[in-house]
Parts: C-alpha cells; sequence; structure tokens
C-alpha cells in the first residue's frame, strides 16, 4: 500500500474511533439526564396472579389490578414483549379493574405449547382470558401485535363484538402484514418474501441462535439501534435498556415463530364489522408501525377516535404513559363506566 493509501486508511479508522467516542459521550449525557433513571422496570407486579393451562400444553401467565370482579380492560403486549412493559399502567388506572397476561412463550407464559404459532391461536388465547376472567364488558388494550390479535378476535369471534366485548384501544399497530406497515415497508416486503426459506430454516436451529445471543453483549450501537426502531427523540436511556433487556429475553423460536405468524395477517376487509368504541393511539416517529397505518385503520372503523402522539415511537405506553394514562382512563371510563359512580355512560 502506498503512502496515501496509509494515510487514507489512517484517517477513516480516525474517523471511526470518533464517531465511537462520540456516540458513548452522547449515550451517557442521555443516561445522566434520564429524569426515569429511578425507575426500577420489571420489579412491579399486579395485586393478584394465577397461571392458565391449556390444553396443547401452553400455560397463560394473568395479573390482575383493582377489583376483582365487575368490568374490566384486557391489555395485551406486543411482540417480545411481556407484562412488565405496561410499568406505568401496572398499578392502576382511574380505579378500574385491569387485566394483563403474558402472551404463549412470553415472559411468565411457558411452555408456548404444541399448537401452530399464528395470529389465530393468539386471539382463541385471548379469547380464553375473557372468559377466564369473568367479565361480562371488558375493553381490549392492544400494543403492537396484540392490536393485530384485538383485531383477530373480532373477526374470528363477531358474536362476541358488543359483549362481551365493548370498546377497543389499538396502540401502535396495523390492520395487514406487519413487514408492510414497518418504515421503508414496500422494498423490506419484497425482501422478507425472497428470504422466508432461509429464515424458516434458520428458526428450525432457534437453540443455536439463542446461544450466539447469549455470546454478544449490548453495546453502544445496540442501545442506538433500539432508540431509533422503538423510540421518538430524547427517549429515556432507562426506557430503552429495559425495551432490549425484554427483546433478549425472548427465545429465538418464539421470534421466529412470530415472523412467520405476521405474513398471512390482513383484516383491511373486517374493520367495519368492528362496530364498537376504538381508541386509536400512534406516534409520529414509530418506525415500527408507521404512523400511516394507524390513521387507515381509524379511517376504516365505523366509531374510531385517533390521536397521534406527536413526537413519539413505538413504545408508547413507555414514552408518553402520562399522556396514555390519561386517554386510557377517559376511554375507560366512557365504555365501561365510572367505578363507585354508577353507570356514566
Amino acid at each position: 500500500m502506498n503512502r496515501r493509501g496509509v494515510f487514507a486508511l489512517a484517517g477513516a479508522a480516525a474517523g471511526v474511533g470518533l464517531g465511537l467516542v462520540a456516540q458513548r459521550s452522547a449515550i451517557n449525557r442521555r443516561r445522566r439526564n434520564d429524569p426515569e433513571a429511578a425507575e426500577r422496570f420489571g420489579e412491579r407486579r399486579g395485586e393478584r396472579s394465577r397461571t392458565l393451562s391449556l390444553p396443547d400444553g401452553a400455560k397463560i401467565f394473568v395479573e390482575e389490578t383493582g377489583p376483582e370482579s365487575g368490568p374490566a380492560a384486557i391489555f395485551v403486549h406486543g411482540s417480545c414483549m411481556r407484562t412488565d412493559m405496561w410499568h406505568y399502567q401496572l398499578p392502576g388506572i382511574g380505579g378500574h379493574r385491569l387485566v394483563f397476561y403474558d402472551l404463549r412463550g412470553h415472559g411468565m407464559s411457558q411452555p408456548k405449547g404444541d399448537d401452530a404459532y399464528t395470529i389465530e391461536r393468539l386471539a382463541a388465547d385471548l379469547k380464553l382470558v375473557i372468559n377466564d376472567s369473568g367479565a361480562s364488558e371488558v375493553v381490549i388494550v392492544g400494543h403492537s401485535v396484540g392490536g393485530m390479535i384485538a383485531l383477530d378476535l373480532c373477526r374470528l369471534y363477531p358474536e362476541l363484538v358488543g359483549a362481551p366485548v365493548k370498546g377497543l384501544v389499538l396502540m401502535n399497530t396495523t390492520h395487514r402484514p406487519a413487514i408492510e406497515t414497518v418504515i421503508g415497508g414496500a422494498p423490506l416486503a419484497r425482501i422478507e418474501r425472497m428470504v422466508r426459506r432461509p429464515l424458516d430454516a434458520i428458526g428450525t436451529r432457534a437453540d443455536y441462535v439463542d446461544r450466539l445471543r447469549q455470546i454478544l453483549k449490548p453495546t453502544d450501537t445496540v442501545f442506538m439501534a433500539v432508540s431509533l426502531a422503538a423510540f421518538g427523540p430524547g427517549a429515556s436511556a432507562k426506557q430503552i435498556d429495559f425495551t432490549y433487556d425484554m427483546l433478549a429475553e425472548t427465545s429465538a423460536d418464539v421470534i421466529f415463530d412470530l415472523l412467520k405468524a405476521y405474513r398471512d395477517y390482513e383484516v383491511t376487509d373486517h374493520l367495519e364489522g368492528v362496530n364498537l368504541p376504538v381508541l386509536v393511539l400512534g406516534g409520529t416517529h414509530d418506525r415500527i408501525t408507521i404512523g400511516k397505518a394507524s390513521e387507515e385503520i381509524a379511517a376504516g372503523l365505523p366509531k374510531a377516535e385517533l390521536k397521534m402522539l406527536q413526537g413519539c415511537g413505538h413504545m408508547s405506553m413507555l414514552e408518553r404513559h402520562r399522556e396514555v394514562g390519561r386517554s386510557l382512563e377517559g376511554f375507560f371510563d366512557d365504555v365501561l363506566g365510572r367505578p363507585g359512580q354508577g353507570d356514566r355512560r
């Protein structure tokens, strides 16, 4: 290599090094100035808990806050998350009865069971949780894939629409294959179709993937990637770390199952049949499920109210927990009635 090439290589290396130093400095600054730094994520639990056993061997972990009976809001978390992601909602919302559960294969819902891992199967699990709650009136709060499950429940079990299901809250979710509503969805969808077979082949050796993930350690680059993908500008570093931890603790076989489950999901033509009050929450900076998907859902539903959270990313229940909490409380009061004050609907 000639002298000019050596200088160019040295300059490039120096540039990369300076970039990494700047990145580390920016992340450290975010951690020092984080208003959520004292939050003990992952340690809150509901007031009551139980585990449901399913015929295929799966187990569903359920926990509750608030009254032990009566109308309930049932929370369905997103992909690779668990009930802990509702950290700010778990202590209670306006005195309402709140029911949270881990999707099969997530969190404390282990084992995942032998049935095929599909959105339809997850919707059937939600129906079981509704029945187990004993509530004659429920609102379903679904985030990301949780919203997809809620909409598919209405498609598969139209007899539930109106009673017991009185309303839906759809947060950062979609009505069609998830790959199509990621930022840059059209080209990504084409690529995904091309690599399905290799991905499925890798998925059959998920145990090896998990071993590799155990070796890999979180880095500043991973932090920035999660921040960019799942959060808006200036989000809490502690919330970003917590989100990464939940992703990292989800087994690879469940991740590959979810990737396959997204492919054939489509409820666009069924939205008009969901004749219920629906609150649609989206984020203007959501890159995992773009805001346009929330707008399309709200436009297709007969009784939907759309709220776009300005500057918010995908993890709205964390990033904008106060605003989300106020919206949920108002919706629960309208649809289920205000606890202790009779039916105000």
